[in-house]
């Protein structure tokens, strides 16, 4: 039986991969993240006077909106990847008394589940990034066209942005 824990020192797990690789980057992020929200806020407060400013509150708009998407992504690292970390820190600092077995389960799933949740989370918050995967399928669903038969591109095109638009 291969177990993670007696491969790899859990002090290496909580100093490492935790402290150093984990939460202070997710620390500064979270910082930053506050600083461009608090920003553009500001910015967007200003009244709006001639077509430049109205340009500028427009981009500004877009701007947040893909700041919070980001920040969403953000977020769900951080709800999914700290309860395996803070329960790495509990079983290295007080022992395996504190923890059930389950719950490291739990916690390792979760962390996986980030990484099946993030392009979705992508695909749907951010345009540029649907627009992508969009662009992505019709090349596949194209492919396979081929094999199919009559069907043609434009109404897979059709179907693929009725999807899209969710209707």
């Amino acid at each position: 039986v291969c177990r993670l824990i007696d491969v790899i020192p859990m002090s290496y797990l909580v100093y490492f991969r935790f402290f150093l690789c984990s939460l202070i980057p997710l620390l500064v992020m979270t910082v930053l993240y506050g600083y461009i929200f608090w920003t553009i806020r500001g910015n967007l407060r200003e009244k709006p006077g001639n077509g430049a400013q109205t340009q500028s509150q427009i981009y500004l708009k877009k701007e947040k909106q893909l700041a919070g998407s980001l920040f969403l992504v953000l977020a769900l690292f951080a709800l999914s990847k700290l309860p395996l970390h803070i329960m790495n820190c509990i079983l290295y600092f007080g022992g395996p008394d504190y923890i059930v077995v389950k719950a490291f389960y739990v916690g390792v799933l979760l962390s996986h589940a980030n990484s099946a949740v993030n392009p979705l989370v992508y695909a749907f918050k951010i345009q540029k990034i649907k627009t992508a995967y969009l662009k992505l399928w019709r090349r596949c669903i194209a492919c396979g066209e081929e094999i199919q038969g009559p069907q043609t591109t434009q109404s897979i095109d059709n179907n693929l942005n009725r999807v899209a638009n969710n209707e």
